[in-house]
């Protein structure tokens, strides 16, 4: 392990590189996948323009879904430059500040007229004519945090009372307030990048299956909460007889996904991103994927996916102290973990989330928090090489 990790001399240059390359193609295949919906809402207003008699002037085109997230990829690149930028000592301090904002931020969606919700969920807060979804960048505060508190009590987590439960109970008190927003993938991919740093900070093994007992319940009794959430378990066993219900989107995506065959239809030839497959620019853009550029397009996403957690790894490996190589472990856990969930919900091994596809979907919130996330990567392994040449040059 430690060979193979130090073969990489610069992770952090690379990834960057990797991260230019899947920012080009999500970019790409998000104008593709929302083609077809731009028209149609540009036709709907200039329609509604012409009954009323009247002119609309609001930008709509084939091209507002690219506009917008062309300009939440420059507000990204100006957040990864400045979270590059920003002196790792003085993030541990503000370790538990940054929580508390997280939290607010999460109190706010469910608790003030600033929450706005669609689609039968409450996940985003108003801020002026935006809006953002706290939760992407509460996954980036519980990561900062716990990497501080798994470092200052790196002895104390053997201990269940003293170490290891008041990490569980902040891990609590977010996945409520992120249940009563209906956002059960977030809590998911949460759990998962907590747990991750908890087996870094080797924690008792008997800790975590005593959490495990107790969670296990307590997702069963989510699922069973609400219906829905039951029948999209049930849409994997069989996709064909919940085809135009619960698993619509599930059955529409196996379709793009097998009509793409080997090398795919062609890119911008996909048929299943005209309002067939719903979400198709957001939650299911790898069926797209896989759709206008085969096997081959969707297993090279992937790959890439699994370099980028390679390389996240890396710099955690090679990081000079346990704050920092925590940290790097779970930013790179947040994204590796949503990629991979995302395209197992694509290819029917899991149920229908409303997961992005970092770097892919589209959406401002969660392009600008992967990339803060990269941006944190890289002044990390950034950090590493400086304290690396200095003591070279001693």
């Amino acid at each position: 392990m430690d060979r193979f990790f130090r073969c990489f001399d610069n992770p952090g240059a690379l990834l960057a590189l990797l991260v230019m390359l899947l920012m080009a193609m999500g970019t790409v295949m998000m104008y593709s996948a929302s083609g077809a919906r731009a028209g149609t809402e540009s036709a709907r207003v200039q329609a509604q323009a012409e009954s009323r008699a009247e002119e609309d002037f609001r930008v709509h085109h084939s091209t507002s879904y690219l506009q917008r997230q062309v300009m939440w990829a420059a507000l990204g690149l100006v957040a990864a430059a400045a979270a590059f930028r920003f002196p790792l000592e003085r993030l541990e301090n503000l370790a538990l500040p940054v929580l508390l904002f997280s939290l607010v931020l999460l109190v706010l969606v469910v608790a003030s007229p600033l929450g706005v919700e669609a689609k039968g969920a409450k996940r985003w807060l108003a801020v002026g004519p935006f809006t953002i979804q706290p939760s992407e960048f509460a996954k980036i505060g519980m990561v900062v945090y716990m990497a501080k508190y798994l470092a200052d009590r790196r002895e104390e987590m053997q201990s269940f009372l003293r170490g290891f439960l008041p990490s569980v109970a902040v891990l609590g008190v977010f996945s409520v307030l992120i249940v009563l927003e209906k956002d059960l993938g977030t809590i998911v991919v949460m759990g998962v990048v907590v747990a991750g740093m908890w087996c870094m900070a080797q924690v008792r093994v008997w800790h975590l299956a005593s959490l495990l007992a107790l969670a296990i319940p307590a997702i069963v009794f989510l699922i069973f909460q609400h219906s829905y959430r039951l029948h999209r378990i049930l849409a994997i066993l069989d996709p064909e007889k919940y085809a135009t219900t619960y698993g619509l989107q599930l059955n529409q995506s196996l379709i793009a996904v097998g009509s793409g065959g080997l090398f795919g239809t062609g890119l911008g030839q996909s048929i299943q991103k005209y309002h067939f497959l719903p979400e198709a620019h957001t939650d299911f853009i790898y069926a797209i994927v896989c759709e206008e550029l085969g096997l081959m397009g969707g297993l090279s996403v992937a790959i890439l996916f699994l370099g980028f957690v390679f390389l996240g790894f890396a710099i955690a490996y090679r990081a000079q102290d346990y704050f920092s190589s925590l940290l790097a472990a779970g930013l790179t856990l947040i994204i590796g973990c949503a990629a991979f969930i995302n395209i197992f919900v694509v290819l029917g091994l899991a149920p229908t989330k409303g997961l992005p596809l970092p770097f892919f979907s589209y959406g401002g919130s969660s392009l600008i928090a992967s990339l803060i996330c990269v941006g944190l990567l890289m002044n990390i392994a950034n950090d590493s090489l400086a304290q690396r040449g200095s003591k070279e040059e001693f």
